[in-house]
């Protein structure tokens, strides 16, 4: 494996040095040579036969490389980097790592949420925690009855944070609580006032009992370099609830309750010194033996290795490779057709085998969302009857986690009829429905996926929208909930704001305009959207152009019938460069961007910037003295 070096900005916050020195460790563990560079240059790298990665690029890119090098090598080098970003989806700097990561050529995240958000944006980012070494435990850890802090809390203030030490100032003020915190206004370095690094900051996690974490936002992230190091030092980590805490367990390796409720859970544990140690030591002997950074630089390796780590439209990406396979299995599937042999097996409950056609079938399709369709199933059943009768059509398409044996189980016990169809290939979520409409006995259909569910008044109010007449379709309005908060994130109707990103909707919603069918929304809240990381959301949007270019030639009868649009399917009518207005608006940015650099290099290249340096200086050095 070729040497690594690991890029940070001095610029930045001291923080981002610390980090890479950490990841540092674990690659010579790893058996790699790495070193740590300060405003260094990766094309540089590449001279030697090193590999580069930028640690937080939102800071790296914005506040050294920019400045320094030319503008013309930013893409070269961000298409020959790693980047290792930090920050936390929802917040501003993850929007400016975005912009660098999307164009490297391989990311990590520290955070799950991170790598999450990056795979909903269509690039495939690797998940990289922070884990433990060495350098994070201080020489010698004191039983924890016998140190001097009973609460310690350290990070940046922000007003949530404020507020809740304010609310509970009675406790914190009763025990020996130091609370640390650092303004976030500029980057923070070893002498930004409230900010504790490297030395200091062990020693202070040595001397506590309880490393309190409370998230800065309302997002429920694990803060991960917080709870390592207080692990580390066989301190108790007290944390607001988060999510990923994994591999740690609540109760067993740290604790955690809800913001109000932090306060009471330091005091009991307080009042308890043997169970601060029996945690803490379960902590410590958990952080120390399997979540060593050393693991997370072997994944990294790994993927290093590989040719390209970023999504993009070329032929090897992971998108098209598996768009092939289906494309393969579908055709198999055709084929078999075509022979007579049925690609699908059905089994079918007692109530299904003596039933008569229904009005209305609700199909269902399924793909390895064992964990959701028995919430999916109960909201149908659950569902106020349509007029005429329902069934249920579950098709799955392959699934290899027994969800399949799961819907056997619910069809055994329900008194509505329900049929199974195994499909023998995986062959995509169009072919499933279309098997799913050859079996459907119903006049009318309500299509489902296996990981959302519907209200009890969804059915029988869009069947009787429908049965007003005229109307190919009826649809309502969809609640998107958060899964793993159970946060509503939005109330949305696929048809009119996201058919965009579901194209098998789209594709029909679109045939039935160029036929003259009309659809009609009732307006009312009918069923629910699981938000996250496997949905159809996250995953459908990778190929916009291209796919806005197929539906230009496959609706152009559609087009002609409306001459006047802006925009043919969210892109420009006009067919120059094809550029969405988003994407024009970044580049518009860029520009900007890049005026104003070379503006800035103009002035400290001029005679006047060279002239006035000396009187700069000492007004800086006034000003130091001034505030010492």
């Amino acid at each position: 494996m070729s040497p690594l070096r690991l890029h940070v900005a001095s610029a930045g916050n001291e923080f981002m040095a610390h980090i890479a020195g950490l990841f540092a460790e674990g690659f010579r563990a790893e058996g790699v040579a790495c070193d740590v560079v300060i405003d260094g240059s990766p094309l540089e790298d590449a001279e030697v036969g090193a590999q580069s990665i930028v640690v937080a690029p939102h800071e790296y890119f914005a506040l050294h490389f920019l400045r320094t090098r030319p503008t013309i090598e930013l893409e070269a080098t961000l298409a020959a980097v790693a980047v290792l970003n930090v920050e936390q989806p929802g917040s501003e700097w993850f929007e400016v790592a975005w912009e660098f990561a999307r164009r490297a050529r391989h990311v990590f995240d520290i955070s799950k949420a991170g790598v999450a958000e990056f795979q909903r944006r269509g690039v495939a980012a690797v998940h990289a925690p922070i884990g433990y070494t060495r350098s994070l435990e201080a020489p010698a850890l004191r039983p924890t009855a016998e140190r001097p802090i009973d609460v310690l809390f350290f990070g940046h203030a922000s007003p949530r944070r404020n507020a809740f030490f304010a609310r509970h100032a009675d406790f914190f003020s009763a025990c020996n609580c130091h609370i640390v915190v650092s303004e976030v206004h500029r980057p923070r370095q070893a002498a930004t006032a409230g900010y504790r690094s490297d030395d200091e900051r062990l020693r202070l996690v040595a001397s506590s009992r309880i490393v309190l974490c409370v998230h800065s936002t309302e997002r429920p992230y694990f803060e991960q370099h917080r709870a390592i190091l207080a692990l580390a030092n066989r301190c108790l980590l007290v944390t607001e609830t988060s999510r990923h805490t994994e591999p740690l367990v609540d109760g067993v390796h740290f604790v955690s309750a809800g913001l109000e409720d932090l306060p009471a859970l330091c005091r009991r544990y307080l009042a308890d010194p043997a169970a601060v140690e029996k945690v803490a030591s379960a902590g410590r002997e958990l952080a120390t033996t399997r979540m060593h950074i050393r693991q997370s630089c072997g994944v990294m390796l790994e993927a290093l290795q590989q040719t390209r780590g970023r999504a993009s439209a070329t032929e090897d990406h992971p998108d098209t490779l598996a768009r092939d396979e289906v494309r393969a299995r579908l055709a198999e599937s055709g084929a078999r057709l075509a022979t007579g042999q049925t690609p699908w097996t059905t089994t079918a409950n007692a109530a299904y085998a003596s039933s008569t056609p229904p009005a209305v079938t609700v199909l269902v399709t399924l793909f390895d969302y064992r964990r959701y369709v028995a919430r999916c199933l109960d909201s149908v059943l659950a569902a106020i009857p349509p007029s005429g009768g329902l069934e249920i059509v579950v098709v799955d398409d392959g699934s290899s986690d027994g969800g399949p044996d799961l819907v056997e189980s619910v069809m055994a016990s329900a008194a509505t009829p329900m049929l199974l169809a195994r499909k023998a290939l995986n062959s995509g979520l169009a072919d499933a429905r279309n098997v799913g409409l050859t079996l459907a006995r119903g006049r009318q259909v309500f299509v489902l996926d296996a990981d959302n569910w519907i209200y009890p008044p969804c059915l029988a109010v869009l069947q009787a929208a429908l049965d007003e007449g005229g109307l190919a379709a009826t649809y309502g309005l969809i609640a998107s909930i958060e899964e793993e908060t159970g946060q509503a994130l939005d109330l949305m109707s696929p048809l009119i704001d996201y058919g965009w990103f579901g194209w098998e909707d789209y594709d029909l919603w679109l045939k039935l305009a160029q036929a003259g069918k009309a659809c009609r929304l009732v307006p009312r809240i009918l069923s629910g959207y699981r938000d996250h990381g496997a949905s159809m959301l996250r995953r459908t949007n990778r190929s916009s152009e291209r796919l806005a270019r197929y539906f230009k030639t496959k609706f152009a009868a559609l087009l002609s019938q409306h001459p006047g649009l802006d925009t043919h399917f969210a892109f420009p009518a006009e067919d120059k460069d094809w550029i969405s207005p988003e994407q024009a608006e970044i580049q518009r940015l860029r520009a900007h961007t890049i005026a104003l650099e070379r503006q800035l290099a103009d002035v400290y290249a001029s005679k006047s910037w060279q002239v006035t340096s000396p009187l700069r200086a000492a007004l800086d050095w006034l000003g130091k003295k001034d505030r010492t």
